[in-house]
């Protein structure tokens, strides 16, 4: 993969890293990778095997899609939240919805 494409897909990571309020570090540590690699990454100096790429992938809550080629997110797109709501079962919704109930009253 070419120089460009590696730091614009380390620009979207950075991106939605800042969003999400979370630090390199943090980052790393939830996706199970060094800080060190992590930074790499996102300055675009280094490309990621696969497993690193779902764990980024699962821990920024984005669509492969979106951090290899830029498309198939917007910024406020519901889809990964609905992503994670598939995976839990009916007490967990209760409690998801229970949450963000509470979650934008504090708004």
């Amino acid at each position: 993969m070419d120089k460009k494409r590696l730091a614009e897909i380390g620009n979207r990571l950075r991106q939605k890293r800042n969003e999400l309020g979370l630090t390199r570090e943090k980052t790393a540590e939830l996706a199970d990778i060094t800080p060190g690699f992590y930074a790499q990454i996102e300055i675009g100096a280094s490309q990621m095997s696969i497993d690193t790429f779902v764990k980024i992938s699962q821990t920024l809550h984005l669509p492969m899609e979106y951090i290899l080629l830029g498309t198939g997110y917007e910024p406020g797109d519901t889809s990964a939240v609905q992503q994670l709501l598939n995976q839990c079962n009916e007490r967990e919704l209760k409690l998801a919805e229970e949450v963000l109930k509470l979650f934008l009253m504090k708004r």
